[in-house]
């Protein structure tokens, strides 16, 4: 009873109560904006990779495709630290809406066709989102372990 008590406490805010829904969106809504920031830096880092080396065009798609899982990974890293738990469903769902975000944006450039390269994409960018969810849940359970050792 009295954990449940504890558990309650922690959820409230001094002004109200929190609920733990409101806890993971605005959790989830940090977690995207990293991500983002991290894809956009190494979006940057590739760009400059492409001019100083002679790469083909072509080579342009996969490198954002890895910059865009590489935030994935970021961002589902980020949420798991913040949330403590679920490692891999939550790093999934960080994403999962990074790549609703990528077809929304392939979208609203006109590419309406669905390929296998969308499906590798969706693949991908669930497996380096729950990936970064997986590190941040072996990390925030070796603080936890440090913690618990020094008392």
């Amino acid at each position: 009873m009295q954990r449940g008590m504890q558990r309650m406490n922690q959820n409230q805010k001094p002004g109200g109560r929190r609920s733990r829904t409101g806890v993971l969106a605005a959790n989830l809504l940090w977690a995207v904006a990293a991500g983002l920031a991290a894809a956009v830096g190494a979006m940057g880092a590739m760009a400059v990779l492409l001019t100083r080396v002679s790469l083909p065009a072509a080579a342009a798609v996969p490198l954002a495709t890895l910059a865009v899982c590489l935030g994935a990974g970021c961002g589902g890293w980020l949420l798991v630290r913040r949330q403590g738990e679920n490692g891999l469903a939550l790093g999934a769902l960080v994403g999962f809406l990074f790549f609703g975000m990528l077809a929304a944006a392939a979208a609203l450039n006109g590419s309406r066709d669905v390929s296998g390269l969308l499906a590798a994409k969706l693949v991908s960018l669930l497996l380096s989102g729950a990936l970064g969810g997986y590190v941040g849940l072996l990390q925030s359970e070796r603080k936890r372990r440090r913690r618990a050792k020094a008392k």
